[in-house]
């Protein structure tokens, strides 16, 4: 087993079982579920009304196997108040691994002991596991065509637009997964907008795109927005999505997409990002 912790700065403090940090045990892998129900005079049992899934407590009991006085410096150092990290797990050498968003809760170290115990709460606001790798679909890209050695052409051709006016986005977890939906233009683009397929909604965002324009769509959970980026300048455009909104999410299984503009669809290219998540690691 090996858990790794990594800052905003991109420095990494790793856990396992060898020296110098020693896990003993690890809690908080799985999901806790706050289940609410309500009773009607005289019934048996309750009926079910909602349930959601609690905040991620990982907790990391260690010890300090040699060179404590640096250890001990180093984990202060490094686990800090208001800054978010990720914590990597990977419950075999090599194996597949998952990865969360943290912030630090507390960490206690013994002054006393051979080896010296100490232990790591983190709180994960977002319960969710999430792979290590992003899944990309594009729905349309630019190609390049200029090849080595060049040889001019009347036309010439730097790049041509690559089209699948349909994609499929597989989600193999029960677990929806939020989406990172990017409309670049190359040109004039009125109302670009993605439909799923399957759950006949439409995403649609009304507005005019123009060229070097890109429109950003995140639509995972306490992270769905619209933003604009043109010019070197980002703003927010959640106002613009057509009504009623509908944040597209891949559910399990396949998800099929279309793109699609009022006008000035070949100016458009579309890419989906999506990472697969879990409720344990």
């Amino acid at each position: 087993m090996k858990i790794v912790c990594k800052n905003q700065s991109g420095d990494q403090i790793t856990f396992g079982w060898f020296d110098p940090l020693w896990v003993s045990s690890i809690d908080g892998l799985g999901t806790d579920y706050d289940v609410y129900t309500s009773k009607n005079s005289g019934q048996d049992g309750e009926n079910y009304n909602t349930s959601q899934a609690k905040k991620r407590n990982p907790t990391i009991t260690f010890d300090i196997q040699s060179d404590y006085q640096r250890q001990r410096g180093r984990l202060h150092s490094f686990f800090q108040p208001r800054s978010w990290g990720t914590i990597y797990y990977y419950e075999t050498e090599g194996g597949e691994g998952r990865k969360a968003r943290y912030q630090v809760e507390s960490l206690q170290i013994a002054d006393y002991g051979v080896s010296r115990t100490g232990t790591l709460s983190l709180i994960c606001p977002d319960p969710k596991w999430y792979a290590l790798d992003d899944q990309l679909t594009q729905l349309a890209r630019r190609r390049g065509l200029i090849t080595f050695p060049l040889r001019l052409s009347n036309p010439f051709k730097v790049s041509e637009i690559v089209k699948s006016l349909i994609a499929n986005v597989y989600n193999s977890s029960a677990v929806p997964m939020g989406l990172t939906v990017t409309f670049r233009s190359s040109g004039a683009v009125v109302n670009p907008s993605l439909y799923d397929i399957n759950r006949q909604q439409l995403m649609q965002i009304n507005t005019t795109m123009h060229t070097g324009d890109q429109i950003v769509i995140t639509t995972g959970e306490g992270n769905k927005r619209v933003r604009l980026i043109s010019g070197g300048v980002t703003s927010n455009i959640n106002n613009l999505m057509a009504y009623p909104p509908h944040w597209l999410q891949a559910q399990q299984g396949d998800n099929l997409y279309r793109y699609n503009a009022d006008s000035g669809i070949d100016s458009l290219s579309v890419s989906i990002l999506s990472t697969q998540a879990y409720w344990g690691a």
